[in-house]
């Protein structure tokens, strides 16, 4: 074999080993890529589903109320029948304010868990520490709504006005504001 015989392998075997390199770099930039584009469908989902949560949780307190004064009428005002049929009436209608007051609550919790299979390893603590805060906020909820009292209807009113104007919900608030810088800068806009 001669010297140029030599240098063609040489070039042969740099030439096939730069292809082989360049094939494995594609790759992960590929993977990089899809892993991008997963976590922006997810995240962008949860975005959706967050501000769609966040009208739907908004529930006026004042529909409790109206439901126990509409309540104590016609337990003053009726007879026997009236009273019973009242009753029926007011336990369909706090059904149905439980349901959709805690409603949003458990979707949230199942996005989160979805957001949990594609995120980093930074803003994966930050998920956790909401959903922490969002099954608090969902047992205060609970609570509350089991000390109803017919009885005092205007405290009720209150305990349910004031339950998401504490530190919890300032919680929320930044921990929603760090988990979106964390989302920006994973995708690469921050």
């Amino acid at each position: 074999m001669e010297i140029k015989d030599f240098v063609l392998i040489a070039l042969a075997f740099l030439g096939w080993s730069w292809g082989i390199l360049q094939f494995f770099i594609n790759r992960k930039s590929q993977r990089k890529d899809k892993l991008a584009d997963r976590r922006f469908e997810v995240y962008s989902g949860y975005m959706k589903k967050t501000d769609e949560l966040m009208n739907n949780v908004r529930t006026d307190p004042n529909m409790i109320y109206g439901i126990s004064t509409d309540f104590y009428k016609e337990i003053l005002t009726g007879d026997e029948e009236q009273i019973n049929s009242a009753l029926i009436r007011f336990n369909e209608k706090l059904q149905e304010f439980v349901k959709k007051a805690s409603e949003p609550l458990l979707i949230l919790r199942q996005e989160l868990s979805s957001l949990l299979l594609v995120c980093s390893k930074e803003l994966c603590p930050l998920i956790e520490q909401y959903r922490f805060l969002a099954t608090d906020f969902n047992n205060e909820f609970q609570n509350v709504l089991g000390t109803i009292s017919t009885n005092d209807a205007q405290k009720m009113q209150e305990k349910l006005t004031t339950m998401g104007h504490d530190t919890r919900w300032k919680q929320f608030v930044t921990l929603n504001e760090d988990i979106l810088i964390t989302m920006r800068k994973e995708l690469g806009y921050e």
